[in-house]
């Protein structure tokens, strides 16, 4: 009898030891996983805090520029059904004297557009830190084309991913 109670014991007491390590790995693993969300989230919500401080320091607002209407194939892994973007673009910039120069660059400042937009995905693109991310490569782009002033801001008047 003491012996199949001893056994009985031993089972009990590996089982024991079982749940008591699945217990602490579950709470590893939600730890972790609750660390990884607080920093994804963080690093976004500062970005997009910091675009916020920065547009309400201008407070007004400058010339702008309409640079048309974009529709553009995105990039899409092979064998996925092929996405596209349709957007309007209005760039503001600091001095009147760079609506001429970009009305004379027009094809230029299009092909630079639409050489940055074919290179993204639909994910480069998606929620507020996506669309900053992209301003300001296209602000940067287009600042590039620029001789005289620069570009303050660009806006999108519309944008429709598919």
């Amino acid at each position: 009898m003491t012996e199949r109670m001893s056994r009985v014991a031993e089972k009990f007491e590996i089982d024991l030891k079982i749940i008591v390590m699945a217990v602490a790995l579950v709470i590893i693993a939600a730890v972790g996983s609750a660390y990884i969300t607080f920093l994804v989230f963080s690093r976004s919500s500062t970005e997009v805090a910091g675009v916020a401080q920065e547009q309400a320091k201008r407070g007004e607002f400058g010339p702008v520029h309409q640079v048309g209407d974009f529709t553009v194939n995105l990039m899409v892994p092979q064998g996925f059904s092929p996405r596209f973007v349709r957007t309007g673009l209005v760039v503001e910039v600091t001095d009147k004297k760079c609506i001429s120069e970009l009305a004379r660059r027009d094809p230029q400042i299009r092909d630079a557009v639409i050489s940055i937009l074919r290179t993204k995905t639909q994910e480069d693109i998606q929620g507020a830190a996506g669309m900053e991310r992209l301003r300001r490569e296209l602000s940067a782009a287009i600042s590039d084309l620029l001789v005289e002033g620069d570009i303050a801001n660009v806006y999108f008047t519309e944008l429709v991913v598919q």
